[in-house]
């Protein structure tokens, strides 16, 4: 085969496969999408809360906090990147008080200094807005959460999912938590 010929064939296959992994990594789905109710209940351990009274109890907090618009995050461990994203998330929740915009954040593990690093991360960076809890690694089975997804972020509003964004382990970055954040108007509008 001739060295032209070669590149003729290799080139478009190189293309391809490109394609495909980007392909893979935009079809990363967790948990509901945009368009779905939420599945139901969701029962974890509140390490922290705007709310004092929560602390230490099991508590569905989708119910609790019913038709509000909320920021519901599912994560397997506590990142840098994750800890950027609630810092954001935590002035967004603080500028939209008027539209009861609600942050949750479940960490999905069963590390047993899970609660006390939950409770000294809101302490040491001044997270105020925000619910910070926790429950076993598998997560809610009816939230059909993706094994491969690191990150999980639903905002929704009257139970109702307004924008989804998954991302596996590593991928969360500056760019992905600002993408978060700008779908923050979808479920925080007055209306």
């Amino acid at each position: 085969m001739t060295m032209r010929r070669l590149v003729l064939v290799l080139v478009p296959a190189v293309l391809l496969c490109a394609y495909a992994v980007r392909a893979e990594k935009e079809d990363l789905k967790s948990g509901p999408q945009a368009g779905d109710n939420l599945p139901g209940p969701l029962l974890s351990i509140v390490a922290y809360s705007d709310e004092p009274s929560l602390v230490g109890k099991k508590l569905d907090l989708t119910e609790r906090y019913g038709q509000d618009p909320v920021i519901l995050v599912f994560a397997r461990e506590m990142t840098k990147p994750l800890t950027d994203l609630v810092r954001k998330l935590d002035a967004e929740v603080a500028k939209r008080k008027s539209a009861k915009l609600r942050a949750i954040v479940v960490i999905l593990s069963d590390d047993d200094a899970l609660e006390q690093n939950l409770k000294d991360f809101a302490a040491k960076d001044g997270i105020k807005n925000f619910n910070l809890a926790f429950m076993e690694p598998a997560g809610p089975k009816h939230y059909k959460l993706s094994k491969e997804a690191d990150v999980t972020v639903l905002l929704y509003k009257r139970q109702k999912v307004e924008a989804n964004h998954a991302f596996k382990k590593g991928e969360l970055n500056e760019k992905g938590v600002e993408k978060i954040v700008a779908d923050v108007p979808k479920i925080a509008s007055k209306r």
